[in-house]
């Protein structure tokens, strides 16, 4: 049965279809991206243990110096299926405007917010974060 995460998305995937997310669901089920919630960080991220009211647990990976991600890419992971491949659940592609600096001078600036989330495999997220951490 899928969530209500309050601004009415849901977490689960309809169809096995992964869902639009709102950034403000991905803080909160990562307590703001606490440090104590990482499990990982490679090259294109970091990965949380993000949970939910519910209880259950979702690896969420916010994504990072993802220039060439397209959206051919994206249907990529949404089409992968394996039985040793987690499931995306949700995905999240947000903008917001923020004031910056740019050549001495303030600026607003348009501030993008990707995250992917897959279910939580616990031997598998703790054996990528042992290893991507040292």
């Amino acid at each position: 049965m899928a969530e209500d995460n309050g601004t009415g998305n849901k977490v689960d995937n309809i169809h096995g279809q992964p869902r639009k997310l709102p950034y403000q669901f991905i803080k909160d089920i990562t307590n703001d991206f606490d440090e104590a919630q990482i499990v990982g960080r490679g090259a294109y991220g970091t990965v949380y243990k993000g949970t939910r009211e519910n209880g259950e647990e979702i690896a969420v990976k916010v994504l990072q110096n993802m220039t060439g991600f397209d959206n051919k890419e994206f249907e990529n992971l949404r089409r992968l299926k394996h039985q040793n491949v987690v499931e995306l659940l949700g995905f999240c592609n947000e903008s917001e405007k923020v004031v910056a600096e740019y050549n001495g001078k303030q600026v607003i600036a348009e501030k993008m917010h990707t995250a992917l989330c897959f279910e939580y495999m616990i031997l598998a997220w703790d054996l990528i974060g042992r290893y991507y951490t040292k």
